[in-house]
């Protein structure tokens, strides 16, 4: 791949990744969390199920792959696609910002819809990744543009959020108007997507032949991955129940929770650098290892927050977690990078719409029911047992790495 052409699909890889859920669009999510918890009153259990069901956009990821890889609109297969579900998020985000008596659910079916059309511009974009980045063996370089882009925009969108959360609380600024700023950044990447984007036009049939999944649809090692990626995911989510614990018991701000977020991006930035310049190439089955006892650290290492001497010292406990968050967020973007590559090794090249989205969609079921049965468990076990429960769960996973069918390059 020549230079211009690598430069031109960095920039749409980074814009729409930059502008996604994970990137500036997550800036209301810090508001929504307190809106839901102070405004309409949701306990821990019933805001991890909220979030359950949000997540169910990326659960269905295969059929927009689906979509995407066999049904060109106006003869392409990616652009169409990126534009109408850019400004479909963006309607969805401006209804959001139109509306003045917020109940859960509206907020439940708006942010969904939103959520589906960025789950769809996801397969789009993973698509052409795949497509253009697996010929030449850039999956690894994309991945990691990609993700560094999402983890700029992190620092930007946890600095600006939690900062924003404690203004929304103190009725300085309103929801609506940063529902209306949300909705900029998805017509944003419907403009580069439009003008970035070089793709030659394919019939309908020519897509289908192109996107056969039969053969695909048959491999072992393709559906043990997915397996792999579901129990990778499946640890009872501990974040809503500790989003009120770090609120209620630990008294950090709305601004020291951003803090701590931006800290991990800057981090998980970093590690993107690291993984893209040093680690793309390197084994992936040790990458996988080492994941999973480095998770299971990091899950432990909550065990902390809980520590009486530390409760009863604020300072020092914030002083923790803000360092903490370094090793972590390198760490952790590392173990992400490194599945993600693995999925997009394993997808064929016309097909990386449907097949790079059902690997991620077994990631996303397993997120999802870690919510649920987070949510379930929380009222009867409580916080600590839960993170020792989650531990396990992610231990489960390391069996399976010996099974895998991964050709290292």
């Amino acid at each position: 791949m020549d230079r211009k052409t690598f430069l031109r699909y960095s920039i749409v890889f980074s814009a729409v990744y930059f502008f996604s859920t994970n990137g500036l669009a997550a800036l209301p999510n810090l508001s929504i969390n307190f809106l839901l918890k102070e405004k309409i009153g949701l306990t821990p259990s019933q805001m991890a199920y909220f979030q359950a069901v949000t997540i169910l956009a990326w659960v269905v990821k295969p059929f927009w792959g689906f979509l995407s890889d066999s049904f060109p609109i106006f003869g392409y297969r990616r652009k169409s696609y990126l534009i109408l579900t850019s400004v479909l998020a963006g309607l969805a985000w401006f209804s959001l910002g139109l509306i003045h008596h917020y109940s859960v659910g509206i907020l439940l079916g708006l942010i969904t819809v939103s959520y589906m059309a960025y789950a769809f511009q996801d397969v789009v974009t993973d698509g052409l990744m795949v497509e253009v980045g697996k010929p030449f063996n850039l999956t690894g370089k994309f991945q990691s543009i990609q993700w560094g882009a999402v983890y700029a925009a992190m620092i930007l969108t946890a600095l600006c959020g939690g900062y924003l959360s404690d203004l929304t609380r103190k009725g300085s600024v309103s929801h609506q108007s940063i529902f209306m700023g949300v909705s900029i950044f998805a017509l944003l990447t419907a403009f580069i997507s439009a003008f970035y984007i070089r793709e030659s036009k394919h019939t309908p049939r020519e897509a289908m032949e192109e996107a056969d999944l039969k053969d695909v649809l048959k491999n072992k090692s393709l559906w043990l991955l997915a397996f792999f990626m579901f129990f990778w995911k499946f640890s009872p989510s501990v974040n809503a129940p500790f989003f009120y614990y770090a609120v209620d018991t630990l008294k950090f701000s709305g601004s020291f929770l951003g803090i701590l977020q931006s800290t991990a991006a800057a981090a998980a930035f970093a590690g993107a650098i690291l993984y893209g310049k040093y680690l793309a190439e390197y084994s992936i089955r040790k990458l996988l290892v080492f994941a999973v006892f480095a998770s299971i650290t990091m899950t432990l290492f909550d065990f902390i927050y809980f520590v009486p001497y530390f409760v009863a010292h604020s300072q020092t406990l914030k002083t923790i977690a803000f360092i903490s968050r370094i090793p972590f967020g390198i760490v952790e973007t590392v173990i992400h990078l490194s599945i993600l590559n693995l999925a997009a090794k394993v997808s064929p090249r016309f097909a990386g719409g449907t097949v790079f989205a059902l690997l991620m969609s077994f990631s996303n079921l397993g997120l999802m029911g870690s919510d649920v049965l987070g949510g379930f468990l929380f009222p009867i076990l409580g916080f600590q047992p839960l993170i020792l429960v989650s531990a396990f769960f992610t231990l489960l996973a390391l069996p399976l790495i010996r099974f895998l069918s991964i050709h290292e390059t």
